[in-house]
């Protein structure tokens, strides 16, 4: 029953997005290519991979995609770019038209939607016979799905709290570390020039990816949002915005417009991940800042939360020949030069991530945030999180009362879940 109610949501998310593709609405950015299964080309198999990085990031990951090309006998893998917010609708539409690409570049919270659906190929076997199966329990969780592995973890990042070091000595401000110390040092740090703190709460997963650490410190997870402990990450974080320390202009902010309000020196303070920090430093050379672990609640946990991708098999796809590239790309060392080429971290268990980035201040606060990172990793995840942005957004522009959001919240995620048990 799972199964069909999943194949039937993407077969209508499809459907949505028929007269678009038909239109070349995506085809400019988009070209599916030809179905799973892959060509030949020079002698070699073509197989694809369908990816959503984009300007350096891409730049990066397509260096090491021509090095396995020039390196393999057998295989030439082609990238496939589309936007993140067409990704899913073209998944959809590949899916029923069985012409999806080769690989898949998932985030790693859509990749047990994507098993239950019917669209990745179950590489179990070849992970278990891999020589080099070496992986952190999260990120390979978040691959996982009945017991059986759809991905591997290709990459892995989370989230701190940015600031600015000459602002938190002018107001006399030491770094934060727990909740309390966050709002006084918010509410030191506001001007009329400057906010405080900043964090997303924009309509997209960016706003649950930032609210988790928050809930995580309570020791609760976001489909525990109407409990007291989500209640009362919920009340937190309001109170800032309705003291004037956060900005509720942060419901149209994306990660990446507060790194530019943080670069600019607009806000002191703000959630964000490494991938920001090269943006940051290019913005504005002269800043003088640091990153700390995320402030915790007075008697919770550090928390942050787990973000990254896996890279998918599709089920009508060569497998051999999508295999010999992934574990090509997964391996030791292509995946801790890659990971630090593009300022992430390797998921892989063997690993040494704080060693790696040893000399860097910044990325190694990262990497030893490392072991606080909570994966997201549910079945009906992508549906859970569209009430946790509703909630956030009704919340912080007055809507509704925290513990009001929280608990309409709980009944439509409650609803969910009941759903998806079905």
């Amino acid at each position: 029953m799972k199964l069909k109610k999943r194949l039937l949501a993407m077969t209508l998310a499809a459907t949505l997005a028929v007269g678009l593709s038909a239109c070349g609405g995506s085809g400019s950015t988009a070209d599916p290519g030809s179905a799973g299964g892959g060509n030949s080309s020079g002698g070699k198999k073509t197989i694809t991979l369908w990816h959503t990085l984009a300007d350096s990031e891409q730049d990066t990951f397509s260096k090491y995609v021509d090095e396995f090309n020039a390196q393999s006998d057998d295989v030439q893998v082609e990238m496939v770019y589309m936007p993140q917010d067409e990704f899913l609708t073209q998944v959809a539409v590949g899916n029923l038209s069985s012409e999806l690409g080769d690989i898949l570049r998932v985030d790693n919270p859509d990749t047990i939607g994507f098993a239950s659906s019917g669209v990745l190929a179950d590489i179990t076997d070849y992970y278990n016979n891999w020589d080099e199966a070496s992986y952190l329990e999260g990120p390979l969780e978040s691959a996982t799905y009945d017991g059986k592995i759809y991905g591997v973890p290709s990459e892995s990042n989370n989230i701190a709290l940015y600031y600015n070091k000459a602002m938190l000595e002018e107001a006399g401000v030491e770094v934060p570390t727990t909740w309390s110390e966050l709002s006084e040092a918010a509410k030191a740090l506001t001007t009329d020039a400057v906010d405080g703190f900043a964090m997303s709460a924009i309509a997209n997963e960016e706003a649950t990816f930032q609210f988790v650490p928050f809930i995580g410190s309570e020791g609760k997870t976001i489909n525990e949002i109407g409990s007291e402990a989500g209640i009362d990450a919920l009340t937190f974080i309001n109170s800032m915005v309705q003291d004037g320390s956060m900005s509720v202009d942060c419901i149209n902010w994306s990660q990446a417009d507060i790194a530019k309000q943080f670069a600019a020196g607009n806000c002191a303070m703000m959630i964000n991940g490494p991938w920001n920090v090269a943006v940051v430093k290019e913005d504005n050379p002269d800043l003088d800042f640091g990153v700390a672990l995320i402030p915790k609640s007075e008697n919770g946990d550090y928390a942050t939360c787990l973000g990254g991708e896996n890279l998918c098999i599709t089920a009508n796809a060569d497998t051999d020949a999508a295999w010999e590239f992934i574990s090509w790309f997964c391996s030791k060392e292509v995946n801790e030069r890659y990971t630090y080429d593009q300022g992430k971290f390797s998921p892989r268990s063997d690993a040494d991530n704080e060693a790696i980035y040893a000399d860097d201040e910044i990325m190694l606060t990262f990497a030893e945030n490392m072991q606080y990172a909570i994966a997201r990793h549910d079945l009906s995840w992508t549906e859970m999180s569209k009430q946790i942005q509703t909630m956030l957004q009704e919340t912080y522009t007055g809507a509704k009362t925290p513990e009001q959001a929280a608990k309409d919240c709980q009944t439509k995620i409650d609803t969910i879940l009941a759903e998806a048990e079905e």
